[in-house]
C-alpha cells in the first residue's frame, strides 16, 4: 500500500535539495552543488522504491578527446 504522506515528505525533501543544488551552482560553490545533487538523487531513489519501482544509476560514458 502506498503511503501518500511519506511520498509527500520525500517529494518535499527532493524539491528542497534540488533548489539548494541550483542555488549552490549559481553561487559558484561546485562542491556543495554536487552534494545537494546527490542528496536529491537519493530522495528520488527513495520515492521510486516507495512506489515499488527499482532505480539504478547508469554510468556516465567517458569523454573522448576529439
Amino acid at each position: 500500500m502506498i503511503n501518500h504522506y511519506r511520498i509527500s515528505l520525500l517529494a518535499a525533501a527532493l524539491t528542497q535539495e534540488a533548489a539548494m543544488a541550483h542555488a549552490y551552482e549559481h553561487s559558484g560553490n561546485a562542491i556543495m552543488a554536487q552534494v545537494s545533487s546527490e542528496n536529491a538523487m537519493e530522495e528520488l531513489r527513495k520515492i521510486a522504491l516507495e512506489l515499488g519501482y527499482s532505480f539504478e544509476k547508469l554510468p556516465l560514458p567517458a569523454l573522448r578527446a576529439a
